[in-house]
């Protein structure tokens, strides 16, 4: 659960900088950034990936610390993050259904908040 908190104080902080650096940047430039959705969603994409990333790893701690010390809890983890990521998926295909994100912000969200969280992670380990 400290990681978790980490996590969130470091990744949400970047998140917004990486939004504000995005709103900077002329993206209708950037020939390719067109193909991956509509370039005035960019910085609202990054917030989403970075939400759902962190909604993924609230999700998964949840998950760990819900099935300790109880007999299959590794079948019973193989299911719930299926299921997690099922919802995670289903939520990123209706949003792009939509065309509500930038395939390019999103993943952006989603890498800070996976990079920060193996910082943290190998920062713990150390001690």
């Amino acid at each position: 659960m400290e990681i978790l908190k980490g996590v969130i104080r470091k990744s949400v902080p970047l998140l917004f900088i990486l939004c504000g650096i995005s709103i900077l940047i002329n993206w209708h430039k950037i020939g390719f950034a067109g193909y991956f959705g509509n370039t005035r969603y960019i910085p609202h994409s990054i917030i989403i990936g970075g939400l759902l990333g962190l909604a993924n790893l609230r999700g998964l701690v949840w998950g760990i610390e819900t099935l300790l010390g109880t007999a299959r809890a590794n079948t019973r983890l193989v299911y719930l993050s299926l299921l997690r990521l099922g919802i995670l998926f289903l939520i990123i295909i209706i949003l792009a259904a939509m065309r509500l994100i930038n395939l390019i912000g999103l993943v952006t969200g989603l890498t800070t908040v996976f990079v920060v969280m193996v910082y943290e992670g190998i920062r713990k380990a150390r001690g």
